[in-house]
């Protein structure tokens, strides 16, 4: 059942700019780790509150109550300077008043979802993630503008990036959004979903022999970016990321007491498919099955139905936010070589 988030909340809004552009030069697993960043940040502020969010990709939003107010503007202050200093990356940070939204006649309605005992799913409706979007975007009103109090740490624990990308089960892995015009015909959409491309086990983009840890210098770097800039002590950090995916993949491989099971623990706390004013899918699937799909929504699309947005890679990304390492935790995906980016970049071209 949906909720009304109270109207003295805020939304917490993040956009890498220019994303198109990065994603085009190579460096979508930056644009990533950004999204990620931007939540872990804000739910580090409290351990007590459940803070609901949404990762796009290319940015993020978090609901926050008004007692976190101050501090989540200087950790999304930070962030930005991470971005811009670690990445070469400009990150729009914004935060929103959800009163603004509710006298625009937008709303935030909110259910959690259980996808796992370790793992609840915010899925919200009502228009205003959209409208707060276009706020964002269009304009500098709402952007975060105070200067950064050189006392406050950003913390970023339980953020890992440590997985080389995940070849599709399958011929390809599709990053997909799908808005429908009314909202009654999601439940329509899903049914043919599933017959077009099975259920949603058999469609996930990940299974348990093609995750592998990583121990390139190049996919590691990412996250070691976040916590220094100077080659030397990146190295360094590199190393020990390198020495603890050694000691994982021992464990994993003995399986020693409860590692033999956290590949299956990751694959149940994915984020694959999720709801936000527009349905987010990141699916595997056969050539056959694409076919289908496109043209089962190129025909929906015709109808005036929906429109939406799909982007095609051999692989997925995977970001991690581990709060417990046989408990709580969260596996942002993402298809590679822009994903949920590029699928935008086509939805919004069906709504001209």
């Amino acid at each position: 059942m949906y909720t009304e988030v109270p109207n003295d909340w805020f939304l917490l809004a993040t956009d890498v700019k220019e994303s198109t552009k990065a994603i085009e030069n190579g460096r979508y697993k930056e644009v990533n780790m950004l999204g990620a960043l931007s939540i872990i940040s804000l739910l580090n502020l409290d351990n007590i509150i459940e803070l609901p969010f949404v990762f796009g990709g290319d940015g993020a939003f978090v609901l926050i109550p008004p007692l976190l107010e101050k501090s989540a503007k200087q950790a999304l202050l930070a962030i930005q300077d991470i971005a811009l200093n670690s990445y070469t990356l400009d990150l729009r940070i914004g935060i929103i008043p959800l009163s603004t939204l509710y006298e625009h006649k937008k709303n935030i309605l909110i259910a959690k979802y259980e996808v796992s005992k370790d793992y609840y799913q915010a899925m919200i409706k009502g228009g205003g993630l959209e409208y707060a979007d276009f706020l964002l975007k269009s304009s500098n009103e709402f952007h975060i503008k105070e200067e950064i109090d050189k006392k406050f740490v950003v913390d970023t624990a339980g953020l890992e990036c440590r997985w080389e990308a995940i070849p599709s089960p399958k011929d390809e892995t599709l990053s997909l959004l799908i808005k429908c015009f009314d909202e009654a015909h999601y439940k329509k959409i899903l049914q043919d979903l599933d017959i077009i491309l099975g259920n949603n086990t058999k469609r996930h983009p990940i299974i348990q022999k093609n995750l592998t840890l990583s121990f390139k210098d190049k996919d590691l770097g990412v996250e070691s970016s976040v916590y220094h800039t100077q080659t030397l002590i990146k190295a360094f950090i590199i190393l020990k990321f390198k020495l603890i995916n050694l000691l994982g993949k021992t464990l994993m491989f003995f399986k020693i007491s409860r590692w033999g099971e956290y590949k299956n623990q990751i694959i149940n706390t994915t984020d694959t498919e999720k709801f936000d004013d527009m349905l987010r899918m990141v699916i595997a699937v056969d050539f056959s099955q694409t076919q289908n799909l496109e043209n089962y929504l190129e025909k929906e699309y015709k109808n005036k139905t929906l429109v939406y947005g799909i982007h095609k890679a051999a692989s997925a990304l995977m970001t991690c936010l581990v709060f417990e390492r046989h408990g709580r935790q969260i596996h942002f995906v993402d298809s590679s070589n822009g994903g949920y980016a590029k699928a935008a970049q086509m939805l919004k071209e069906k709504m001209l």
